[in-house]
């Protein structure tokens, strides 16, 4: 790692761990506790050197406290690009999955015709459920499973009337001050 990226880097978990502490109203957090231990951890989940199992045995810590560090540094709103590594590596994950579900289709809509596999209600369930799975994926990436709610207030023509009288009134009442 260069110098300049290495000083940026702890000058950005300085100041995502002085944003945690002073984000946390009370000394329990582990951002006060053990903010070496909190900066090793963030310092990891930046830069992803190793894997999470093997960055948790050398250094002995535990699962919850590394997934807690990683919910404070994700709150940062500083943090954005680090967000965005970690969606594209979902992203990535996620294109992998459906290569894989395409052939794992594939090969049992060719078992379905051949008569090796007979769909009984079970597995005509699981294959509901993963169709509804990507529906919702679908949904959520076109927005098509949002809802709209548009709130309108019709007005009669008797109620506008009758409001045109009353301002009509008051306006006839209002003194003019010169």
């Amino acid at each position: 790692m260069s110098e300049e990226l290495s000083i940026v880097t702890k000058d950005y978990i300085t100041t995502a761990l002085k944003n945690a502490q002073a984000a946390s109203e009370h000394n329990r957090a582990w951002c006060h506790r053990e903010p070496k231990k909190w900066g090793l951890v963030a310092q990891h989940i930046i830069q992803m050197p190793t894997t999470v199992a093997d960055f948790l045995r050398k250094n002995s810590i535990t699962r919850n406290f590394y997934y807690d560090v990683k919910t404070e540094l994700m709150a940062d709103p500083e943090c954005q690009s680090v967000r965005n590594a970690w969606a594209s590596e979902l992203a990535s994950i996620q294109f992998q999955g459906l290569d894989t579900f395409r052939a794992s289709q594939d090969m049992y809509s060719t078992a379905i015709e051949n008569g090796s596999v007979t769909i009984d209600g079970n597995e005509l369930f699981k294959q509901a459920k993963a169709l509804q799975a990507f529906n919702d994926i679908h949904g959520k990436l076109t927005g098509t499973n949002v809802q709209k709610i548009v709130v309108e207030h019709r007005t009669t023509l008797d109620e506008a009337e009758e409001y045109a009288r009353k301002m009509l009134a008051e306006i006839q009442e209002v003194e003019i001050v010169d």
